[in-house]
């Protein structure tokens, strides 16, 4: 079945949420085993900002 220009493109950004969000994860828990607390911590309130921006998105577009 093909697939919609649209939800190729949706497929696309869900693909690289999915991998920023490992990446980020790894580096947090790399930071935390070399004590670095603050490099955590603004892992983490990345983490935060980017579940507000998502949610934000997906009620604007009614989802």
């Amino acid at each position: 079945m093909e697939r919609t220009p649209e939800e190729q493109r949706r497929r696309r950004v869900g693909i690289i949420l999915v991998a920023a969000a490992l990446a980020l994860f790894v580096a947090q828990m790399v930071a935390l085993a070399f004590g670095s607390l603050e490099i955590s911590g603004l892992i983490f309130l990345v983490f935060v900002a980017g579940w507000f921006v998502l949610r934000s998105r997906q009620r604007r577009a009614g989802l």
